[in-house]
């Protein structure tokens, strides 16, 4: 029983939380410029949570004054190019021994697998970006940093040591 009633209650409050949302913007609009995030109209003097240019349906946010994705970005590049470049690697893994009846390359397999796991991990932690944007930025730099080290030591045993196994 007490559970219904929490959720007629909850029901009943919400209206109330959004309209007092909505009166807190246009208190705000009143006597402030703020652009439509649609179409950039000036907003200001509004007298209801609707754009009058566009039709745009405003709501009250929370949002941070500066994004910082710089170190996020450095992180996932390298993974992102290095699946893009697993995908294509594909290519000369599969073809010449279906048509020359060669062996399969284990060089260009570990450098596809790696490749693979690279991207798998940079969508990974695209996904979890609030996670990561988190962190404090030295924590984000020593990341991005250490995942850009181990790409270049991956790539330079593919051209020490590679060429043997080829």
């Amino acid at each position: 029983m007490n559970r219904a009633a929490e959720n007629i209650t909850q029901a009943a409050d919400a209206p109330a939380a959004s309209n007092r949302a909505e009166e807190l913007l246009l208190e705000f609009l009143r006597e402030h410029d703020a652009a439509c995030p649609v179409c950039g109209y000036n907003l200001k003097a509004l007298t209801r949570a609707i754009c009058p240019e566009c039709g745009q349906e405003l709501m009250l946010t929370v949002g941070a004054a500066r994004l910082r994705f710089g170190w996020l970005m450095a992180a996932v590049a390298p993974g992102f190019f290095s699946g893009i470049a697993a995908f294509f690697l594909l290519v000369p893994i599969i073809v010449p021994p279906m048509f020359n009846h060669q062996r399969w390359s284990l060089t260009l397999i570990g450098m596809d697998l790696f490749g693979w796991s690279s991207g798998i991990f940079a969508i990974l932690l695209a996904a979890k970006r609030h996670r990561f944007l988190a962190l404090p930025g030295s924590t984000q730099r020593w990341s991005a940093l250490g995942i850009w080290m181990i790409h270049a030591a991956a790539l330079g045993m593919v051209f020490l040591i590679g060429p043997r196994f080829l």
